[in-house]
């Protein structure tokens, strides 16, 4: 019984050596003002999420488009005008003269300056059909169209095209006409010279107006 009794003490003494106690550590305490281990604070985490929240909703910045002038300004409109009236009124004036026996004022048919032999000869007749007079008083009746202020003004990219390109042709017409009159009639008529220097300048002005001022673009498809 005795040595019964001090086995089992001597083993309950080797167990309670074999295996010390365990303590558990001590927990921290969380610091006011500060979250948990491992959890960030709320204020925190939304202030982050946020930011880049409100950067994407922020649109880009677009730049404005560039004002476009409305067309060139009045005194040209007003010139061009005056200049197409004029060379509309000469034009009726040959016409007139070609199927009326030929007679300019102030022509008086003598040396190198003589309107009949330049409104009579064959060169005054395209295919030999229709006469140079009257090409120029329909192409006049056109300009005056399309020099008038509301064609300067208008937005349409169509009607600037065709001012320019109707006053580069109608510039090479008028250099078909010199030739024909120096070097083929023999003769200059001072009629058709004002129609000449009028058709002169109003290219020029187109020109100047469409390297200054522009013309409009093209209007996109909605």
């Amino acid at each position: 019984m005795a040595s019964s009794k001090t086995r089992s003490r001597n083993g309950s003494a080797r167990s309670s050596t074999r295996s010390p106690a365990r303590t558990s550590p001590p927990k921290a305490q969380a610091q006011p003002g500060q979250a948990q281990s491992g959890q960030p604070q709320s204020g925190q985490a939304q202030s982050g999420q946020a930011q880049p929240s409100r950067a994407r909703r922020q649109p880009a910045e677009v730049a404005p488009e560039p004002l476009r002038p409305g067309g060139p300004p009045p005194w040209l409109q007003i010139v061009t005008l005056v200049l197409a009236l004029g060379g509309l009124g000469v034009s009726i004036y040959e016409t007139w003269a070609h199927y009326n026996g030929s007679h300019l004022f102030a022509c008086n048919g003598n040396g190198s300056e003589n309107c009949t032999a330049v409104i009579t000869s064959p060169q005054s007749m395209v295919f030999g059909v229709i006469p140079v007079a009257i090409l120029g008083l329909a192409f006049y009746v056109f300009v005056v169209a399309i020099m008038s202020p509301w064609a300067w003004r208008t937005q349409r990219r169509e009607v600037h095209l065709l001012r320019l390109v109707s006053m580069a042709a109608g510039m090479g017409f008028v250099m078909y006409l010199i030739y024909a009159e120096l070097y083929q009639i023999g003769s200059w008529c001072l009629y058709c010279t004002i129609v000449h220097i009028i058709t002169f300048l109003l290219f020029c002005n187109t020109a100047t107006s469409a390297a200054v001022w522009g013309i409009p673009a093209p209007k996109k498809a909605s």
